[in-house]
């Protein structure tokens, strides 16, 4: 295959179904560094963590095999990156629609974290005004006690107990009101082809 280093071993998911849980190697700072790397990379790539697992049990074996016959293991497998990009090539993981999806997924996220909290403002003011409209005499002109101090983000009720119901159910509602919100634009986007 072509880019790949001299002697390096492509790994796919279904040639290393073994577990090698006997396998408790020290390693020296650039195989761990090799290590990390790769697994870090194939994480950013939303490999499985039972693929990822087996990938790292695969390569402590072939740094234990490379010990035991005196050869130096890093060489044979090259750099991190191109050790997963050919992972990626031998598993058909078209690798610029993953480096595509996953720039667009950190706008897509924060896009629909803005929607969620505007939702949960939105969605608590109106229900905190339309119980103050119908289930209090917050708006009654006829009243005639002049010591209570209205504030619709916390007080809609000079009954506390009232007060602190209406004020629960808001929230709850307001809650599963973005969540219902943030999980249909998530969906809508997934459909469109976008993964967040």
């Amino acid at each position: 295959m072509a880019g790949t280093a001299k002697g390096s071993k492509i790994l796919a998911p279904k040639q290393f179904e073994r577990r090698f849980t006997g396998l408790n190697i020290t390693l020296s700072l650039p195989e761990k560094r090799f290590l990390d790397e790769v697994l870090k990379e194939l994480k950013q790539y939303q490999i499985s963590s039972k693929d990822r697992k087996n990938i790292k049990e695969q390569l402590l074996e072939h740094i234990q095999e490379s010990r035991e016959h005196g050869e130096d293991s890093l060489y044979e497998l090259g750099d991190s990156t191109t050790f997963v990009r050919d992972f990626l090539e031998v598993n058909k993981v078209d690798l610029h629609t993953e480096i595509k999806r996953i720039r667009t997924s950190g706008n897509l996220k924060g896009i629909l974290l803005l929607t969620g909290s505007v939702t949960f403002a939105a969605a608590y003011l109106v229900l905190q005004l339309v119980f103050s409209m119908f289930l209090t005499e917050s708006f009654n002109p006829e009243r005639t006690s002049g010591n209570f101090d209205y504030h619709i983000l916390y007080r809609i009720s000079d009954l506390p107990w009232w007060n602190a119901m209406l004020i629960m159910i808001s929230l709850s509602a307001a809650l599963l009101i973005s969540i219902m919100a943030t999980l249909y634009m998530r969906k809508t986007k997934i459909n469109r082809g976008t993964t967040i």
